[in-house]
């Protein structure tokens, strides 16, 4: 049976669609209200164009994201759809008539059925369904999904989901879903998540869904009217977003950041940081940093996730001669200046431990120091690649730090190499400064290009020169590619 649901799934959508009645195919079905990066409509008949604000979408339409396009709809009934990267989204039947409250002139039942061919959405549902829960459902290969309830996210992981098994994942924010195929029926309510592996696996909850879908799925949402559900479900705004919105900042003695934001819109990356103390952090309940306002080489910044989801999350606290820090990647984050906001395909961050006194650097010796933490790097394409390597040693007689990294990506066969030698250390326990030397090597054809890059970093210890370790991000740039990453280091000999 999964062979029948995966040769059905890999069908051309135009095949899956010639049921549709006719009167519905030229309806307009919903408007394009904000795209960011690149997205194109493929109408039943085959013909493809790009989407732009303003554009039309109706039944038949498969609406396809790039590897950083997000696209954000609103249906004629109301209803609000946020597309992620790299989905394929079929609005499969859409109709509004009178009787379920649509124009006058609407005629036929209500229909808002769509289908997830891969990648993942989020939802606000309109009018259609609120009376008769069957108008509303939504198609994937292992399982359908219901409503019984207005707002909930699905991702739906075929590979490219940071170690995440294979399968359907879904998050309830307000009122509530039923997943359901030949395995069973699972009803989630708000704040609740499950998964389907496959078309004949029963639907569960999940913990792993929590873990990949919390960040957007906040159990204490409620309803809203039309302008505030439009903030609700936007992954990236036109200048309003509140990127802290939801979160419990910390003010005192917040921790140094480090962070690589890449590629911004029209830009390949950049690196920053901001010492202890010099920047505002945002914690969600569970503690984890969902935006910091931080100095930025765009000037003083709001960087923040902004309904990305948050992976590689990882922290240094449970063991003896812990570093405290913190570090994570949000999939597709936000920077925010003044009343402009510009979305990055990644935001990779480090962060040191809160509420301490800013630490005090040696005058002379050198330290190395050991790995023991990192994000998973990534590219321009939206590829996810491995951390092979990474080394930092500073020299406090000079007050200079040495850096390299290496990193592979499988889907580029490539390899980037990237050394510093002698990045200035700042008196407020920061360095910053360029790689010296940046390699990409194709390994298929043994052909290497030159490249650049620049990094930016802090150190940890406390007030009497005891240093524990020190958090680094990068960026490296080679013509139109760009990489970016961060890490997390102890000193060398640590526990």
């Amino acid at each position: 049976m999964n062979r029948l649901i995966e040769k059905f799934w890999r069908l051309p959508v135009a095949c899956l669609l010639v049921v549709l009645p006719l009167g519905l195919a030229h309806a307009d079905a919903g408007k394009v209200m904000f795209v960011y990066g690149k997205a194109f409509v493929m109408s039943a008949d085959g013909n493809r164009a790009a989407l732009t604000k303003g554009s039309t979408v109706q039944s038949g339409d498969t609406i396809v994201t790039s590897a950083n396009g997000r696209v954000q709809l609103r249906m004629e009934d109301g209803g609000l759809l946020a597309l992620k990267p790299q989905t394929e989204f079929v609005i499969e039947e859409f109709n509004f008539p009178a009787s379920a409250g649509g124009p006058v002139a609407a005629t036929g039942e209500p229909r808002s059925f769509f289908a997830l061919v891969k990648g993942g959405f989020r939802s606000i549902t309109g009018a259609v369904g609120k009376n008769d829960k069957s108008d509303y459902r939504v198609r994937t290969p292992v399982a359908t999904i219901g409503i019984r309830g207005t707002d909930y996210t699905a991702v739906l992981c075929s590979a490219g989901c940071d170690n995440m098994q294979n399968g359907l994942y879904v998050g309830v924010t307000d009122g509530g879903v039923v997943l359901q195929n030949s395995g069973g029926a699972l009803n989630l309510d708000p704040g609740q998540f499950g998964f389907v592996r496959d078309g004949a696996s029963a639907p569960e909850k999940s913990a792993a869904a929590a873990r990949l879908l919390a960040a957007e799925v906040a159990p204490e949402a409620a309803e809203s009217d039309d302008d505030d559900a439009d903030a609700q479900v936007a992954t990236v705004g036109e200048g309003d977003i509140n990127l802290t919105e939801g979160g419990q900042a910390v003010n005192d003695q917040s921790g140094a950041v480090a962070y690589a934001a890449g590629p911004l819109a029209g830009d390949n990356g950049f690196t920053a940081v901001s010492a202890q103390g010099e920047s505002n952090k945002f914690l969600d309940e569970q503690g984890n940093p969902i935006a910091f306002d931080a100095d930025s080489p765009l000037g003083q910044a709001t960087v923040g996730q902004n309904g990305g989801m948050a992976v590689n999350l990882g922290r240094d606290t449970d063991r003896a001669g812990a570093t405290g820090m913190h570090w994570g990647r949000w999939t597709t984050g936000a920077v925010q200046v003044g009343d402009e906001t510009v979305a990055a395909d990644s935001v990779h961050w480090v962060t040191g431990p809160d509420g301490i006194a800013r630490p005090e650097l040696p005058t002379e010796g050198t330290v190395d120091f050991a790995l023991i933490g990192n994000t998973n790097p990534t590219d321009s394409n939206g590829n996810v690649g491995t951390l092979g390597s990474a080394s930092l040693s500073a020299d406090f007689t000079s007050q200079t730090a040495d850096a390299d990294v290496s990193l592979s990506f499988d889907e580029t066969s490539q390899v980037w190499d990237a050394s510093a030698q002698d990045v200035d250390i700042n008196s407020d326990a920061t360095f910053a400064g360029e790689f010296d030397s940046v390699t990409v090597t194709d390994t298929d054809s043994g052909a290497m290009d030159q490249g650049e890059g620049d990094l930016s970093g802090f150190f940890t210890g406390d007030a009497d020169g005891n240093l524990t370790g020190a958090g680094m991000s990068y960026s490296l740039t080679e013509d139109d590619e760009s990489v970016s990453g961060a890490a997390a280091f102890q000193v060398d000999g640590g526990q």
